[in-house]
């Protein structure tokens, strides 16, 4: 977000500010049987401008996640347009949607997604080896952010070693090693003391301050909602409204 006061509607298009993402008309269906359709999303629009610090909540079965899946591709729409970047991602192919998404959108996601076989920097470090960084470098960039999130005693840790708690933060680390456009976090604080839930916000408040990286959180806890610049709420698959944070005039 940029660093002035002026409040933003990211249910409206910004005049100001060029948004990085466009979500309009968004559609998600599925079929149970086959003649009961559930609709998970129901011609939702959304906008966000690069730098932005969104929250998302709402009841259980809003279609929280189910946005979050669609903005990051992990799913596919039923109808209805996602630009990110200016990029109408429909343009794509698959694997040129592979690229974009490893290149563009970092994950957190509510259970990890760790690989089982690797170690905590290992785990850290395979999406800079990915795009065929050196690997001494990317072992480098792994231990030092996994040290800033209090693992540095964990590193060659697998994750059936670690807690709930120290296996989030691998997660948050190897979102965050590719310095993506987008973060996308499914309950990125769900299993994560007050402590280790304050220290994260603090490392995603300065990232998004500082290297200008746009974050979007489902969360159903309040605190950490009202850390961001705003709290999109949601009901039925819709945006109901839209809050500003609290926080969101903060400049440091």
């Amino acid at each position: 977000m940029t660093t002035n006061t002026k409040k933003h509607d990211p249910s409206a298009d910004p005049e100001s500010q060029k948004p990085i993402l466009e979500v309009s008309g968004l559609h998600k269906k599925y079929n149970e049987g086959k003649t009961n359709e559930v609709h998970a999303l129901r011609g939702l629009n959304l906008t966000v401008r690069k730098g932005d610090m969104m929250a998302i909540m709402g009841p259980s079965g809003c279609g929280k996640t189910t946005l979050l899946n669609m903005i990051g591709h992990l799913d596919r729409r039923s109808t209805g347009r996602i630009v990110i970047g200016g990029l109408d991602t429909a343009t794509l192919s698959d694997n040129q949607m592979t690229m974009f998404r490893r290149d563009n959108i970092g994950f957190i996601f509510q259970l990890f997604n760790l690989f089982p076989f690797l170690s905590a920097v290992e785990n850290v470090e395979t999406p800079l080896l990915l795009r065929g960084l050196n690997a001494k470098v990317a072992r480098e960039r792994a231990k030092m952010l996994l040290r800033e999130l209090g693992m540095g005693d964990r590193l060659s840790h697998l994750p059936s070693e670690l807690s709930g708690g120290q296996q989030q933060r691998v997660a948050v680390a190897r979102a965050l090693i590719n310095q993506p456009e987008i973060i996308l976090g499914d309950e990125p604080t769900g299993d994560l003391d007050s402590t280790t839930s304050a220290d994260v916000m603090t490392l995603f408040r300065r990232i998004n301050r500082v290297d200008q990286q746009t974050l979007i959180l489902v969360t159903h806890n309040r605190w950490i909602a009202e850390r961001c610049d705003y709290i999109v709420h949601m009901i039925d698959g819709e945006v109901s409204h839209v809050e500003h944070g609290p926080f969101s005039q903060e400049t440091g």
